[in-house]
């Protein structure tokens, strides 16, 4: 395979500071419009609770959300971190998936599905590097998001177990930030 030419690497140099550059446009345009133009598009640190609702055992939960609002529709794209209570005592897990639904004003309402994934080796992380994680119970969920003027995100979540999985109904709370796109002052840093 021969490398490619010169001219080839300026002109996919070029595209894609066009596409930087684009990007970078639709942000300050979206903070130009200010609080009454505020999109879900972003992305998110989030931490909260997770309570089971027949004992009202609790868990900290905390990660990533992505959300992407076009018209009146968004759809998701999460990581969070837990500990799982297991039979054997509680093990690291994530809990990851994907979910869609409407746009109302400030409140976004959904649905969601997830897998969680649960560490083999109790205190390490699923996803630490040569370790084989443990697929977890598949659950189904129904969330309200709302958006306040500052921006911050505040989400309830009611889970449940998918057909044919096991799982303890719960609800979870999780109240969060965006996090700036590159090439904002802020860049990786939540809005505070």
């Amino acid at each position: 395979m021969r490398a490619p030419a010169r001219s080839q690497v300026r002109c996919i140099i070029r595209i894609v500071a066009g596409v930087l550059a684009a990007v970078l446009a639709l942000d300050a345009a979206a903070e130009e419009k200010g609080a009454d133009k505020l999109s879900f598009s972003g992305h998110y640190h989030v931490k909260g609770v997770t309570v089971q609702k027949a004992t009202g055992a609790k868990r900290e939960i905390a990660g990533t959300i992505i959300l992407v609002q076009q018209g009146d529709a968004y759809t998701s794209t999460f990581e969070l971190a837990t500990n799982f209570p297991t039979v054997n005592g509680a093990v690291k897990a994530q809990v990851i998936g994907k979910g869609e639904g409407k746009v109302e004003g400030r409140t976004a309402r959904g649905k969601a599905e997830t897998q969680i994934v649960l560490s083999e080796v109790p205190g390490v992380d699923p996803g630490f590097a040569m370790l084989q994680p443990t697929a977890g119970p598949r659950i189904e969920s129904d969330s309200v998001a709302k958006l306040g003027d500052d921006g911050a995100l505040s989400i309830e979540i009611e889970s449940r177990a998918a057909p044919g999985e096991e799982y303890a109904a719960t609800r979870t709370t999780l109240k969060g930030k965006r996090m700036h796109a590159a090439g904002s002052e802020r860049w990786g840093k939540s809005e505070e």
